[in-house]
């Protein structure tokens, strides 16, 4: 067996050896396993996600998760369906990215930004982690479309350099006022053309194999695009601003590897540029700085190790670069507003 693992990332053992056990289970009692001449770290963990949903309090209500393995029955893959008449959806998150189009009836949709009542045309994108709910549903019909989050560091990795696209994927679901995700409403012209392309997205998922991947992929492309058109501009040259390829390529350096320590110094030399001009140029196309950009990133990683695994407080810090775990749990705080033990025993995974 070849297990192959990126050594410059600070790991801890007992990571491993949660995701090994979580793997091997998966394997022998689900069949979703990996073979084992080709597991990498990245299928390892994938094969560790539950197929059953989870839930989590908040508040006085659970918010159900719903795993990567219970959508994604192939590696990379893009799902979408059509719901008729959707029913009230209790609170949920998810481990994958979410496109929620709606084309029919109404509902109140509540989320972390707002709860507010959504029609014909209203557009939700959810980056993994964010949840919401449906309720109050009147006669609700909409499209859902889910893909693999690791799209976005290969086949849809140039979208970043994409000022519509890069705000829609990345500057305005990951800028703190927006916790993850993004609503928007499009035009009835708009509206038809998005139907047109998940339905033709539909089609293509019912197949469910992977030699569509590749058309599946131009579909979500297209669709994407449509949506991003339509996202509130901040400023208004934000549609227009050209992305520095020095930005573009230290987004990605954070993307493939959030836990390496990072310096607005380091990144700084990666791409060739001073620090305080780098720092500028991603300011103006993110709307974070390179170092808060890296929080959120890492912020995301621990809120997913600390529903997933049993790992001490001290080793999520790590794993995802804060090596102090007395930084990791102020820095946890600090965005969230609770402690990282305190948000394990409320998000504890509970089987259904």
């Amino acid at each position: 067996m070849v297990i192959k693992l990126n050594t410059k990332r600070p790991y801890p053992v007992s990571l491993f050896l949660h995701l090994f056990l979580a793997s091997f289970c998966s394997a022998v009692f689900t069949g979703t396993g990996a073979p084992w001449s080709t597991l990498t770290f990245d299928s390892i963990w994938l094969a560790a996600q539950s197929p059953i949903s989870e839930t989590r309090p908040v508040g006085q209500n659970k918010i159900r998760h719903v795993s990567l393995a219970r959508f994604f029955r192939e590696p990379k893959r893009i799902e979408a369906n059509f719901v008729e008449d959707h029913p009230i959806y209790a609170p949920h998150d998810h481990e994958f990215m979410e496109v929620a189009v709606i084309v029919g009836g109404t509902c109140v949709h509540v989320s972390s930004l707002a709860e507010q009542r959504a029609t014909a045309g209203d557009v939700f994108f959810f980056r993994p982690g964010t949840w919401h709910e449906y309720k109050l549903v009147k006669n609700l019909s909409l499209y859902n479309c889910c893909f693999d989050p690791a799209l976005l560091e290969l086949e849809l990795g140039w979208m970043v350099n994409d000022p519509l696209l890069g705000r829609l994927l990345w500057s305005v679901p990951l800028s703190t006022a927006q916790n993850g995700m993004v609503a928007l409403h499009l035009g009835k012209a708009e509206l038809a053309r998005a139907q047109k392309i998940l339905a033709q997205l539909c089609g293509v998922s019912e197949l469910g194999l992977t030699a569509n991947f590749g058309e599946s992929l131009g579909l979500l492309v297209q669709l994407l695009s449509v949506i991003a058109r339509n996202v509130p501009m901040g400023r208004p040259s934000d549609g227009n601003v050209k992305v520095h390829p020095a930005v573009t390529a230290a987004i990605k350096m954070i993307d493939n590897n959030p836990a390496e320590p990072w310096t607005l110094r380091l990144l700084a030399e990666k791409v060739g540029l001073r620090s305080d001009y780098l720092c500028r140029l991603f300011s103006e196309i993110v709307g974070l700085s390179p170092i808060s950009y890296l929080t959120r990133r890492r912020l995301e990683m621990a809120t997913s190790l600390l529903r997933r695994t049993p790992l001490p407080v001290g080793e999520v810090g790590a794993a995802v670069g804060w090596l102090d775990a007395n930084y990791f749990s102020r820095r946890f705080h600090d965005n969230f507003g609770i402690s990282p033990s305190n948000y394990r025993s409320r998000f504890m995974r509970v089987q259904q």
